[in-house]
């Protein structure tokens, strides 16, 4: 009879880290559940993380390296795979300098405490710009903004647990969890928010699953959360006290000049909004005195990201929000301690874009991720090393996406399972899955919404042909002449245990093993120790270039593409079975194209088209549709344009992309929205020749 052993761990899926108890029969997780002693999650896991088991045992796992010979991938050994690695950037870097080598950070590398240390430790020493993540897909403007107004990339802002106002525009933290912060536990999180009196508002175009446990929704029009949030400020203006404000910002005249437009009439007719919904959310704001302001991609993903995010930052300013109790508190992190520092740390000096993208300045060292099929078609980028991503259904516009991957000289994926992405790799290099490795969540250090610090042992025992991903990275390191790990460690004789010391210092970690629940913590929400750090370098509450963009954005188009979420997928990593991709969209668009319910529709915008089938809703306003993003079945990256990229950022704009819809006649159904699924094998001269270089 098969033992089964319980183990305590967390879920590295998302940045809500929630604590785990998984079942173990005979190597296999078997069953997962949430841990109830768990300081942040308290018992709650979602979808995805109770579907551990199922992922971590599917056939669809790397269970070796792979490497590609001529038109197809084979099996191959750890030393062969590296020894052909080596051999082709040798080659590239002798004939095109080391800048020609670049980096692709996703979501399973973020979670991989080790080897994401590992990496930032390599980019440091990389001679070469070619930095890039799934953060200049999503989440840019947030850190724009904030090195725009704050001069800073680390004050992470989170919800006070007596928060008397939370107000949520394009974001569903019911099924996200945050984007950043973390918000864990989400729907106990509001019921007792509003069982207490308190309230919480959602503005989205959409009746969300977070809508749906609010006290008030406003179905917004895409792409104008900018307007009512210039509105809230101009009117609250009015009641700020100035003088206060004086002693904290800079340039608060400006920004009542640049928010002056944007009259009750104005909001009205832009926002699709009635004026009695934006007078009722301007009445709550003003009852609550103090509120809390989370975005989510439904923001960041459109062409009003940027402004956004800064018209929030202000708006928490003039309520007096910021880092006091009943607002919004800054977390200094467990880890980063950044309360006990002389100072916050700044944004650092300036530095050039990408070559093909020179004006676009890069946020927190990285260039825009959309700017790699520039960058690989002007021969600047030769090989591309994809860690815990998927490009193929990350990046906008797939086929010049697809096109560029297959001239780079060499694509290395280090992933945990099969995606379209390692489809196109000339090395496939497997690693270790969140079970099979022992870890902290660094990451999260200045995001979790308390302060504290988690371990977790390996739960499930190794695969013998897989390996830890800062021991990858430490070897395609020494291929460039970098050396990853502290001198004195040894990549072929260290364990995990040896690397997550360096990450976090022998003291920190030998206390967090000893715990018993595995995890410390420290008193939370901290407040009071930001603004004292203000009075030398106030805020900036009108960046010149966050204020000539508010004066130029447009009205988006009658009919845009929004973004969303489902319940069982988390971006475009597989989770097993999941929602099937689906078009939704109001009965009075369908009724205008001649749709109805469970047609295949043809989405077609500027870059490109797709088919999927329709579903039809009121759960949604007219003027606007939905396709989940990281679907590889059915891409809807194939709609985004790789070329309008935001000027500040080079985000793609993937909310708020104008579309137009056409029923297909049954029977006459093309293949676009297959491709994407397919592997594809190399076709361009340079694939041809990588093939006939390999050893």
């Amino acid at each position: 009879m098969a033992t089964r052993t319980t183990h305590r761990t967390y879920c590295r899926i998302c940045i809500a880290a929630c604590g785990l108890e998984v079942d173990v029969e005979d190597g296999r997780a078997v069953a997962v559940r949430g841990d109830a002693e768990h300081p942040l999650s308290a018992g709650y896991t979602c979808s995805k993380g109770r579907a551990l088991p199922e992922i971590h045992h599917s056939p669809n796992r790397l269970d070796g390296p792979l490497l590609r010979v001529g038109d197809a991938q084979q099996a191959a050994g750890w030393d062969e795979a590296l020894a052909d690695l080596d051999h082709r950037l040798t080659d590239l870097v002798a004939t095109h300098g080391p800048g020609c080598v670049g980096f692709f950070l996703g979501g399973g590398i973020y979670m991989d405490t080790a080897g994401y240390w590992g990496f930032r430790r390599l980019a440091r020493r990389l001679p070469s710009g070619h930095v890039y993540s799934d953060t200049t897909i999503d989440s840019a403007a947030k850190y724009r903004a904030m090195e725009l107004v704050a001069g800073t990339y680390s004050l992470q802002s989170h919800v006070d647990p007596e928060a008397r106002l939370l107000l949520m525009f394009g974001t569903n933290p019911v099924v996200s969890h945050g984007q950043t912060p973390m918000f864990e536990d989400p729907v106990q999180r509001m019921r007792r928010a509003t069982a207490e009196g308190r309230e919480a508002w959602v503005v989205d175009p959409r009746v969300t699953e977070t809508a749906r446990l609010a006290t008030g929704h406003l179905a917004i029009r895409p792409g104008t959360d900018h307007v009512l949030l210039a509105w809230l400020v101009r009117a609250l203006l009015v009641d700020a006290d100035r003088a206060l404000l004086a002693t904290r910002v800079r340039n608060l005249d400006v920004l009542a000049g640049a928010v002056a437009p944007f009259t009750l009439d104005a909001v009205v007719a832009r926002t699709g909004l009635a004026a009695d919904e934006c007078t009722q959310l301007l009445t709550a704001v003003r009852r609550a005195g103090r509120l809390a302001v989370l975005t989510g991609t439904g923001v960041t993903m459109s062409s009003g990201g940027n402004v956004a995010e800064w018209l929030a930052w202000a708006l928490l300013t003039i309520t007096d929000s910021f880092d006091q109790p009943g607002g919004m508190w800054f977390s200094p992190g467990y880890l980063a301690r950044l309360h006990e520092r002389d100072a916050i740390p700044t944004a650092g000096p300036p530095r050039p874009g990408p070559p093909t993208h020179p004006d676009i300045a890069p946020v927190m060292g990285e260039w825009p991720a959309a700017v790699i099929p520039a960058e690989i078609e002007a021969g600047n980028l030769r090989a591309l090393v994809v860690l815990g991503g998927n490009v193929v259904t990350a990046l906008p516009d797939t086929e010049r996406v697809v096109d560029a991957l297959g001239r780079l000289d060499v694509l290395v994926t280090v992933d945990v399972a099969h995606t379209p992405t390692t489809a196109l790799a000339t090395h496939v290099l497997p690693t270790h899955a969140q079970l099979e490795r022992p870890d902290l969540p660094l990451l999260n250090d200045l995001y979790s919404s308390t302060l504290m610090m988690q371990h977790t042992d390996a739960v499930l025992p190794r695969h013998p042909d897989r390996r830890p991903g800062w021991w990858v990275l430490t070897k395609v390191a020494a291929m460039l002449g970098v050396a990853v790990l502290p001198d004195g460690v040894d990549p072929d004789t260290a364990d995990d245990a040896a690397v997550l010391d360096c990450v976090a210092g022998v003291e920190t970690m030998a206390a967090l093993r000893a715990a018993d629940p595995p995890w410390c913590t420290a008193p939370t929400p901290v407040h009071g120790w930001v603004l004292p750090r203000l009075v030398d370098a106030p805020w900036n509450l009108a960046p010149a270039p966050l204020v000539a963009q508010l004066a130029a954005l447009d009205a988006p188009a009658p009919l845009v593409l929004i973004p969303r979420r489902l319940p069982k997928r988390f971006n475009g990593r597989p989770l097993g079975p999941g929602d099937a991709p689906e078009l939704l969209l109001h009965p009075d668009d369908a009724r205008g194209a001649g749709i109805t319910d469970g047609d295949l529709v043809e989405v077609t915008s500027a870059t490109g088209s797709l088919e999927v089938s329709a579903r039809l809703t009121d759960s949604l306003r007219p003027g606007a549709v939905s396709i989940v993003h990281g679907s590889a079945a059915v891409n809807v990256n194939r709609l985004i344009s790789s070329r309008d990229l935001d000027p500040l950022t080079g985000m793609p704009r993937m909310s708020g992309t104008a579309v137009t819809l056409r029923r297909v006649e049954p029977g006459t159904a093309g293949p676009r929205s297959r491709r994407a699924a397919e592997p594809v094998a190399p076709s361009h001269p340079a694939a041809k020749r990588r093939a006939e270089g390999s050893r």
